[in-house]
């Protein structure tokens, strides 16, 4: 009988640490989905001649989205914080894409997707998603090592550390008695 307590007391903890982790890996997985569709923005407005920087869409943008963060029940503090990030980072890894182009003096790109049909709805499915993973992991977030599993940028990002940091800078602090609300 003690082995099966000692056996089910290791099941708890593994079953809480594989959560915890996997709630960051997912969380992480939805913040990189989110970032790399700005590589397709980015190529539209240079192809358009569009500038990356919109102060009046992002508001509203900001606006928009932190309310269906705390919608999920995310604290609006927190999802504004959050959320400003989010839309800081994309607009970085733009202009650092842009910067590049504008070095190599880039033609046009071809098969760009439309912006206001393809990549807008693409953008907003990833961030519900991203809202949804934030929401799930804000427990996982307050553990302590939450921050080397998300500090760095994965593989796909790599290019763009100034935007990775940007993006989960502001995951912490964690709103206090967060988990103790679930």
């Amino acid at each position: 009988m003690a082995g099966l307590r000692a056996f089910t007391v290791v099941l708890l903890i593994f079953g809480g640490w594989y959560a915890t982790a996997s709630a960051l890996t997912d969380l992480k997985s939805a913040i990189a989905a989110r970032l790399l569709l700005m590589d397709d923005v980015a190529r539209y407005k240079w192809n358009n001649a569009q500038p990356i920087v919109d102060p009046e869409r992002e508001a509203a943008l900001l606006e928009r989205i932190s309310g269906e963060a705390v919608a999920l029940g995310v604290p609006q503090d927190y999802a504004e914080r959050v959320v400003a990030a989010e839309i800081a980072a994309s607009r970085t890894l733009q202009l650092e894409l842009i910067a590049v182009w504008q070095r190599q003096q880039h033609p046009p790109f071809a098969d760009v997707p439309d912006l206001t049909t393809v990549q807008r709805p693409a953008i907003d499915t990833a961030t519900r998603q991203l809202l949804e993973e934030l929401r799930g992991s804000l427990c996982a977030l307050d553990c302590d090592d939450a921050r080397a599993v998300l500090e760095t940028a994965p593989p796909s990002l790599a290019h763009s550390p100034a935007a990775w940091a940007l993006a989960t800078a502001a995951l912490w602090p964690v709103p206090p008695d967060i988990c103790q609300n679930r």
